[in-house]
């Protein structure tokens, strides 16, 4: 039984840190992760999903990249969506584009020396809890429950009846 407990928190612990490196570790590559707020993608990209985005000079974008940009209407949002169509205009990339599940376009200009972003992968569901983390409740108990637990680990040591063999040891 106890090896069994080692092995599902060893697991437990993988898993974690693999999804934490996954999630963090592009930045260090110069991308960039957002947590995806709506369904706009579904099913390509799913609610609460963190997508983790590269840069791309906007030229190199091409029909069926998944790009994330600022939105149009000036709401200073950010869109993932598909490219339906991207053409150079002189100094501009005009690009056409559509959330998987949405039924209108947006049809948006970027200047020929500005960045955009190309979706490079997606982890599922993670960004619901990264919201949960950046909660007050939670950063407090991300404190509190190790702090407490350091406590009671020092507290069941210092009370904890020693053994006759450990009578003469410091």
């Amino acid at each position: 039984a106890r090896r069994l407990r080692l092995l599902v928190l060893w697991l437990g612990l993988g898993l974690l840190a693999g999804t934490l490196l996954a999630a963090v570790a592009p930045q260090l590559a110069g991308c960039r992760s957002f947590t995806v707020r709506s369904g706009s993608m579904t099913p390509a990209i799913e609610t609460g999903d963190v997508v983790v985005v590269e840069p791309i000079v906007p030229s190199t974008a091409r029909v069926g990249d998944v790009v994330t940009f600022v939105d149009p209407e000036g709401t200073g949002k950010l869109f993932s969506h598909r490219v339906q169509s991207v053409r150079t205009e002189g100094n501009e990339v005009a690009f056409v584009t559509r959330g998987d599940a949405n039924t209108s376009t947006e049809r948006w200009r970027v200047a020929t020396d500005g960045s955009i972003g190309r979706v490079v992968y997606r982890i599922p569901k993670v960004g619901y809890g990264l919201a949960w983390i950046g909660s007050g409740a939670a950063r407090l108990a991300l404190i509190a429950i190790p702090a407490l637990l350091l406590l009671w680990a020092a507290l069941v040591r210092i009370w904890r009846p020693r053994r006759p063999a450990e009578v003469g040891r410091p």
